[in-house]
């Protein structure tokens, strides 16, 4: 195993790799050849017969969120997007300021999207409010954005990054058996990448009082699960995520099944960063020592 940090140095080194911003980076040469064609690869996973592929507009609305009762639940990780105040007083201040950048933040309008923190989000709310009389499988995918502060590392947990998402609507046993499915073909396409993974039960870190007691249902029930890859002998991140939201989207967003009751949800999540990482660590930052990536897609069977 290669050390991430090693591994960082060396691609910042030769220019591969650079930050506009602490989490938000940008990969170009080989490593970023490899980001791509590892993108393709989990693309191919996740789409196939039956699977709706949406292109979800950058950005959600807030209202869509507090459906989704996101503030009281993860309002650390929010970033909004605000243009500058169409004011002719405040809009002559950024011109003429010594330090326009610095006067754009005493100009802003108030906000009214927030860049997407998750791609699923777009599915409930295109779907709010509708009868669905059938099982749906919509894959998406998108930039996301979650800021985490002095958490935030190159490739490893960006305020900016990439995910790949199906969504599964339907029954309690349609999201049992999408969800199981996902776990089997996402840990054989880690295996066909020479990467032992494990999965393992986990929980999101929400910020709410009440947000212990969710934490604790989540890994009591098993409703989220995440595929970790090794960093090195002692650490892994999680790769992928399969969610079990139970009937909480249908209730919150309104939609429904033929017989009127809240239709249930799941999801699963690849972050792109991370496998690229995950690989870097293994096969170390020259493209000289990586192995060919051919045939890696599973193809027992889809969603």
């Amino acid at each position: 195993m290669w050390p991430t940090d090693e591994v960082i140095r060396a691609l910042t080194e030769r220019g591969d790799l650079w930050q506009s911003a602490p989490g938000v980076t940008g990969l170009r040469g080989s490593v970023g050849s490899l980001c791509e064609e590892l993108e393709r690869a989990i693309g191919a996973l996740l789409v196939g017969e039956g699977i709706e592929e949406w292109r979800v507009p950058p950005a959600i609305p807030l209202e869509a969120l507090e459906r989704a009762d996101y503030f009281t639940s993860f309002p650390q990780w929010l970033t909004v997007a605000a243009h500058l105040d169409a004011d002719v007083e405040k809009m002559e201040m950024v011109a003429t300021a010594a330090s326009p950048a610095r006067a754009c933040s005493r100009a802003l309008a108030p906000a009214e999207v927030a860049l997407m923190p998750a791609v699923c989000y777009h599915v409930y709310a295109a779907l709010a409010d509708r009868v669905l009389p059938a099982a749906r499988r919509v894959a998406v995918r998108g930039t996301c954005w979650r800021h985490e502060g002095e958490r935030l590392a190159p490739l490893e947990r960006g305020w900016a990054f990439t995910m790949l998402e199906v969504v599964c609507l339907g029954s309690p046993a349609d999201v049992e058996e999408f969800l199981s499915c996902g776990v089997q073909r996402a840990t054989d396409f880690a295996g066909a990448l020479g990467l032992p993974a494990t999965v393992a039960d986990a929980s999101d870190p929400f910020f709410a009082p009440t947000g212990r007691g969710k934490a604790l249902l989540q890994r009591m029930k098993r409703l989220k699960r995440e595929l970790l890859l090794p960093l090195d002998a002692e650490r892994g991140i999680a790769a992928a995520s399969f969610n079990d939201h139970q009937s909480f989207f249908g209730e919150s967003f309104g939609i429904r099944d033929a017989d009127g009751e809240p239709i249930s949800t799941g999801c699963i999540a690849f972050g792109i960063e991370r496998w690229v990482l995950a690989w870097l660590a293994a096969y170390g930052p020259e493209p000289d020592g990586w192995p060919v990536m051919n045939n890696v897609v599973p193809t027992n069977g889809g969603y």
